[in-house]
Order: structure tokens, then C-alpha cells, then sequence
């Protein structure tokens, strides 16, 4: 489960709330430190074990156009980096289908755009 955090900013700190968790709210100086705390303030307050992995995704509800432009970029980087994740996952599995159904690795490379060493790999 992502948990929402609402993030905002109030003399140099940032503070962040939880709503779907009563009572889960926290602060810090840096945006590092406010990540591991809301995390650490979801596995108290959500009553989850220890060592549970709390996924957090953050709304900053702040003035400032250049953080929520920032935050922006930030996410549709992690969107990037998920998508590609996913393709380099497809092109794997093309270049086995594509090696199984007979075809010579130059043309897998060609058709997946990467290059036939790398369809060896792949393959290998």
C-alpha cells in the first residue's frame, strides 16, 4: 500500500500528515529526514511490524512554485525509471521469443534496437 503524505513548509521545517492514518504526523529539517520519519510514524501509528516497508508518495501543498515544480519533474523521473524498468524486462523476453522462434541474433538486435552481443546476453 502507498501512503499519502501532505507536505507542507513552516518556518524552515517541513511537516507532513498522513490522513488515511489518525494521528500520524510528523516533522523535519530535510526531506530525507521527513521520509524516514513518516515512515517510521506509519509503521507506529498503522500498528504494522517493524520491519514493514511503508510506501509513501508526497503532495506538497505548498506556496513555493518551484518545490511543487520540482516535486513534479521528481515524479515523472520516477515514473521514467519504472516504465524503463518494465521495457528493459519486455526487450528481454522479446529477444527469447525472437531466439526460440529461430531468428539469427543480428536480426533480434535489429528489430529490439540493441546490439547483438547484448541479445547474447539476453538470450545466454
Amino acid at each position: 500500500m502507498t501512503y499519502l503524505v501532505i507536505v507542507t513548509r513552516e518556518d524552515g521545517q517541513w511537516l507532513a500528515d498522513v490522513p488515511s492514518v489518525p494521528g500520524a504526523h510528523t516533522y523535519a529539517r530535510s526531506l530525507e529526514g521527513l521520509r524516514r520519519y513518516v515512515r517510521e510514524v506509519i509503521i507506529l501509528m498503522d500498528d504494522l511490524d517493524d520491519d514493514a516497508q511503508a510506501d509513501v508518495a508526497f503532495k506538497f501543498d505548498v506556496e513555493d512554485e518551484v518545490i511543487r515544480d520540482a516535486a513534479r519533474v521528481g515524479d515523472e523521473r520516477r515514473d521514467l525509471l519504472a516504465r524503463e524498468a518494465a521495457v528493459r524486462g519486455e526487450v528481454a523476453e522479446m529477444a527469447r521469443s525472437l531466439s526460440e522462434a529461430g531468428y539469427s541474433t543480428r536480426d533480434a538486435a535489429a528489430l529490439l534496437d540493441i546490439t547483438p552481443g547484448r541479445v547474447s546476453q539476453l538470450v545466454g
